[in-house]
């Protein structure tokens, strides 16, 4: 039965995103919450009692879909996906119904998780893919998010990826576990130049992706809700001081920027050609996929263009296929996930 409002929760691991459309479609609401999981399941309870307390149930119907069943406070996925879905369900089932996404099976009721986790289990990926494979003939969904990129070509309604769970996209390059911000800089490079000497960096976790972006000028500061690495500052000034770490020395706030911003930038070069061997890998075997266009989400937003621009291709960001209730609506793309979830779930329900 038809429902006032569509709401769509994509439980991660590090963050939970929030959309909700009205009946006809239109995102109303989107919210974004750091929720590191590996602390505990509690970390949620706040972010999750804000939402229930703020927004008007009315008559709405919920949809699910996650990552965080990764997260090493679980024993495995398949007790991730039942207590997150129990946990969920708890709180928003009581009123109006709750659907969990499991891929290719669509919308389930939470009775039905226990014989579908290895369907449920980090399938926001395919949410997406699944809602944009309905608004466009062919192409190729590129998410890059705070810590994985995404690959994944469609055409004519269907999702065209080889691999569908973690491992299996690992394995054919459709998920590349790199993002612009909670990535660190040693899972970038090993070495790299610094005032025209190569050095080896530490193998640490002194600095991230965020603070690489943070020094080129290209981080959306909206995106980056978990503390530094060392629980310090997020300014540009902070940021090349974790990174001076990595190369085993200190920067001071009267020191030439000059070497430094040649360093995030170099960094930033090789997180890109990491992507790019991705996608011109998936090109090559799909290339009757890539005549359409290259569909862009995620808060890494502007490598995506970079890569667009490199390969001539055009681009579709995911916002252009939405109906917004305010164009002025922060993080869209970051949140495409929950708002495909909630979309997919609206279609099935009105169909």
């Amino acid at each position: 039965m038809p429902a006032d409002n569509y709401t769509g929760w994509d439980i991660g691991g590090a963050h939970l995103k929030i959309a909700r459309l009205d009946k006809n479609g239109v995102l109303t609401t989107l919210r974004q919450f750091a929720t590191p999981l590996w602390q505990g399941i509690d970390t949620l309870d706040d972010p999750v009692s804000h939402m229930v307390d703020t927004i008007d149930p009315g008559n709405c119907i919920h949809a699910l879909t996650m990552t965080g069943e990764l997260v090493d406070y679980f024993p495995g996925r398949k007790e991730g996906v039942m207590q997150l879905v129990d946990y969920m369900s708890a709180r928003l089932g009581r009123i109006n119904p709750l659907y969990v996404y499991a891929g290719a099976k669509g919308m389930i009721a939470p009775d039905r998780v226990a014989t579908c986790h290895e369907e449920i289990a980090s399938a926001n990926w395919h949410a997406t893919a699944a809602f944009v494979a309905k608004c466009m003939d062919s192409g190729v969904l590129i998410d890059i998010g705070t810590t994985t990129t995404d690959l994944i070509p469609f055409d004519t309604e269907r999702v065209c990826s080889r691999g569908y769970s973690d491992q299996e996209r690992m394995q054919t390059g459709e998920l590349v576990y790199t993002g612009i911000v909670r990535t660190p800089v040693m899972a970038i490079i090993e070495r790299l130049p610094y005032k025209n000497v190569w050095q080896s960096i530490a193998a640490e976790y002194f600095a991230t992706m965020a603070d690489v972006y943070r020094i080129t000028g290209e981080l959306n500061e909206d995106f980056d809700l978990m503390p530094a690495t060392d629980g310090g500052g997020k300014t540009r000034y902070d940021s090349v001081k974790r990174l001076a770490r990595m190369l085993g020395t200190d920067y001071n706030r009267n020191d030439d920027m000059t070497p430094w911003l040649k360093v995030a930038n170099h960094i930033a070069d090789k997180q890109f050609e990491k992507i790019d061997k991705a996608f011109m890998s998936l090109r090559t075997r799909r290339g009757e996929t890539l005549t359409g266009k290259i569909v862009a989400a995620g808060a890494g937003r502007f490598i995506i263009e970079k890569l667009a621009k490199k390969h001539d291709c055009d681009m579709v960001g995911f916002e252009d296929l939405l109906r917004l209730s305010d164009r002025k609506l922060h993080g869209v793309n970051n949140c495409a996930t929950a708002v495909a979830v909630a979309q997919l779930t609206r279609m099935a329900i009105n169909r």
